[in-house]
């Protein structure tokens, strides 16, 4: 009789633990539900959505259409996106691998592993660590030298403008993001690897993580078949407006020249298994991809990044950590050429979700679809859907009216007409065609456009950019001219020749 009571008991229990383990898959309607809702509501093209919990992937699917050409075929579990900024975590993970095999310390200078490296500080440049390179507080000004490939200069020339940038802050006190400098860690990784950054993510990460339709930009960005185009959303008096992004060739020249900061491209199923790693602390299928230690050196907070009265934001080495509403959100946001995406992992809860877009002008959607799927997890209820679409269309604050300046003519053109120089830049040529100053640097050949006084204005692919001439009193020529990049790199100097 004993044992007979016992049978149905055992069956309750064994029926109730097979319930709970099967609990999160039936989640997967309502996942989509709030995938397509978000979709719907911001219009976007198409959408990688990705949940991990408990080391399972629950939803891996790609949604919507890879354009909005209305024969585009529809998207999949394996259609590309730009990972954008999310690509930091990559780049911050084949540096720790480099920490694991014993190759560099956080903690060593890198002068010395790379002798090379110049900042414009040389006290800062003796005692830059290892561990400073991807927390944003070298004391630049927001986005230092994010407008340089504009003028078609690449990742080395961003490599050895460095030393030009002069400071705005102290080194090591404040948040200031800054995609050039994930260069340098791509460089101590090629120096120990003997690969490129994109060989050592295809063998170190892609490969051991079975991330068997993840690239790179460099050769895939223009020939992958499944392959979502960037668009841009924009706010109209009629209501939303999605366009196609015509400047792909552009927006390749930024995105390569700043890779290891944002060049990865991925899908919706292999993000599965990189979000299962980093849950994994460190480990894939009983494989160590990283060890615990550098997993937890990624995520110590090291800078403050923002904060409200719902959480606070750090950032760590290529993440976000967010204490707030919703817990412990180890995360980051991506945003670059047609694209956007957030990653987020949710340790509390063993909880992965990724969105990859390809609508590049918000990541609203991202947040709202992640914050209501993390709700779910957590078993409350909320909209975040509605509080986010409702806080992004809301009408933005007038602007305070510009003062005009006063007008002042230009001198002849001839005063602006020459050679000049910058380190690094090389030589350029001011020039006069059909009666217009022309600016040849590097690859641009560009119409100078009259703004006020010696300042003009000219356009480099998908940037735009004021130049102002220096004229020294009692001469009749510009002895130099300096370009507003948002960064103060100095001036290019007339040469005599």
């Amino acid at each position: 009789m004993k044992n007979k009571r016992l049978v149905p008991l055992v069956l309750f229990i064994a029926l109730g633990s097979l319930s709970l383990q099967a609990q999160p898959i039936s989640h997967s309607k309502d996942i989509k539900k709030i995938a397509t809702r978000a979709q719907e509501l911001w219009q976007v093209p198409a959408m990688a959505v990705t949940v991990v919990k408990d080391g399972e992937t629950i939803f891996a699917e790609g949604i919507g259409k890879l354009s909005i050409e209305k024969n585009a075929p529809k998207a999949d579990e394996y259609t590309l996106f730009v990972n954008a900024s999310t690509s930091k975590a990559f780049t911050a993970a084949l540096l720790g691998m480099m920490v694991d095999r014993g190759y560099v310390k956080w903690t060593d200078r890198v002068i010395d592993h790379l002798p090379d490296f110049q900042l414009y500080d040389p006290w800062v440049t003796q005692n830059y660590l290892v561990k400073d390179i991807m927390t944003h507080k070298t004391g630049f000004e927001p986005q230092a030298l994010d407008a340089i490939p504009a003028l078609g200069y690449g990742r080395d020339d961003l490599y050895s403008m460095f030393r030009l940038v002069r400071p705005v802050t102290s080194f090591r006190t404040t948040y200031a993001y800054c995609n050039a400098l994930y260069t340098v860690a791509a460089r101590i990784v090629e120096k120990y690897t003997g690969l490129t950054w994109e060989e050592a993510i295809e063998k170190f990460i892609f490969q051991p993580l079975e991330m068997n339709h993840s690239t790179t930009g460099k050769d895939h960005y223009f020939i992958a078949a499944n392959f979502a185009s960037g668009h841009r959303l924009n706010k109209t008096e009629e209501g939303l407006k999605v366009t196609p992004r015509k400047d792909r060739e552009d927006s390749y020249a930024w995105l390569q020249a700043v890779s290891p900061a944002a060049f990865v491209m991925s899908n919706a199923y292999d993000m599965g298994q990189w979000m299962k790693m980093w849950l994994g602390k460190g480990t894939y299928q009983d494989k160590q991809i990283l060890t615990e230690e550098t997993v937890n050196m990624l995520f110590s907070p090291q800078t403050i990044c923002s904060w409200d009265n719902e959480r606070v934001v750090l950032y760590a080495q290529g993440w976000r950590i967010e204490q707030g509403v919703q817990g412990k959100l180890i995360n980051h946001t991506g945003l670059a050429g047609g694209f956007t995406a957030w990653v987020v992992l949710v340790p509390e809860l063993n909880l992965g979700v990724s969105v990859l877009m390809n609508q590049g002008s918000t990541t609203s959607p991202q947040t709202a679809i992640i914050r209501q799927v993390i709700d779910l997890f957590r078993g409350v209820e909320s909209d975040w859907i509605s509080k986010i679409y409702d806080d992004y269309m809301r009408p933005a604050d007038s602007r305070v009216p510009k003062v005009e300046e006063e007008y002042i003519q230009p001198l002849d053109n001839k005063v602006y007409m020459g050679t000049y120089f910058k380190e690094i830049f090389g030589e350029s040529q001011v020039y006069e065609k059909n009666d217009t100053l022309y600016l040849k640097i590097n690859d641009i050949d560009a119409p100078l456009r009259h703004r006020n006084g010696n300042t003009f204005h000219f356009d480099a692919r998908d940037e735009s950019f004021d130049i102002t001439f220096h004229v020294q009193d009692k001469l009749d020529w510009a002895v130099s001219y300096t370009i507003d990049f948002g960064d103060d790199l100095g001036s290019f100097v007339r040469v005599f020749k």
